[in-house]
């Protein structure tokens, strides 16, 4: 396995981590990648499908002075109130670390390695599913997943260490209060549940340690490589990342929270597609394109939150709504 050593780096060069490692892991001679990146905020992060309007008030975080960016993984939003970590994991297929692993297996078996290391730091860590981990009973850990049609994929988690990883309230829009994302627990910092004296450096490099030694991999370092740190520069369109003339957006409430969709207003009719889901952002381009799901080879794909009718139908949904589907 191939690793970067942990470091602090510039939260919008960490999120650029996660499409350059996917592509270093894709190329020849295929291998894993992980990195660790230390970050600091106050910022909050969104999904890469999430609307930044319908999860946050953007005028409440320019006072706060807390920029909004968006990962290039699916899932929910997390605040960074100050100091946190940014693990980077890249694989060149969805077994490359555990050999029974499928797309629909794909959390559960690699988050494995971080359980572990958190763990070994001096967190008891467990899953139970969907999009965080839990540090001592307590939400503490988020995920965000992507998987490119070859079947690379692409896993991030991040962890505030001094401050939970829940928007405040005073930060969210009201579609995202609505939502009880931490089923009744209330989420905490690195701080607060791991040992006394623990620094976020030496969490780092335990978790990295721990993937490579579940894996059974050695770990090699690596090359930095080159970033494109602008395309995660700080969003200040409540639309983002919708296209430019798309439609009103229609919303419905499934398992993980909102998923949303907009009709773009071009020929052939198509609508974007997106929110709190778990899944493959081809996937979403696809059925915001109107492909049947037969035809889709939607098992080589992630899907956690929502189902695939769900994401069809509110899609064909935004589409009859804008009277594309007439046209």
């Amino acid at each position: 396995m191939r690793c970067l050593p942990p470091a602090h780096r510039p939260l919008a060069d960490a999120l650029a981590l996660g499409p350059a490692l996917l592509a270093r892991a894709r190329s020849a001679p295929a291998a894993p990648w992980l990195a660790a990146s230390l970050v600091e905020g106050p910022a909050v992060v969104l999904g890469a499908a999430q609307r930044a309007g319908r999860v946050v008030d953007l005028a409440a975080c320019a006072a706060r002075g807390a920029p909004v960016f968006r990962r290039s993984t699916t899932g929910t939003a997390a605040f960074l109130g100050g100091r946190g970590v940014l693990w980077t994991l890249a694989l060149p297929h969805v077994a490359a670390l555990a050999p029974d692993a499928t797309a629909r297996t794909l959390l559960n078996r690699n988050v494995r390695g971080f359980l572990r290391g958190f763990t070994r730091a001096g967190a008891p860590a467990h899953y139970f599913g969907r999009e965080w981990i839990s540090l001592q009973r307590r939400p503490a850990a988020l995920l965000g997943v992507d998987a490119a049609e070859d079947g690379a994929v692409l896993l991030e988690v991040l962890a505030g260490h001094d401050a939970p990883l829940a928007i405040p309230a005073e930060l969210a829009a009201p579609d995202e209060r609505a939502v009880d994302r931490w089923l009744g627990k209330a989420p905490a910092a690195l701080s607060e549940v791991l040992p006394a004296r623990s620094s976020p450096e030496a969490l780092a490099r335990v978790v990295v340690e721990e993937i490579a030694l579940r894996a059974g991999l050695p770990l090699s370092e690596g090359g930095a490589p080159e970033l494109e740190a602008e395309r995660f520069q700080p969003i200040t369109a409540p639309d983002d990342p919708a296209p430019p003339g798309a439609g009103p957006a229609v919303l419905a409430r499934v398992p993980i929270g909102w998923i949303e969709a907009a009709a773009l207003g071009v020929a052939p009719a198509r609508a974007w597609l997106g929110g709190d889901v778990l899944t493959a952002r081809w996937l979403l381009d696809a059925l915001g394109r109107g492909a049947d799901p037969a035809s889709l080879d939607t098992g080589a794909a992630p899907l956690e939150g929502a189902d695939l009718s769900d994401l069809r139908a509110l899609a064909q949904r935004a589409l009859s709504a804008a009277g594309a589907l007439d046209r």
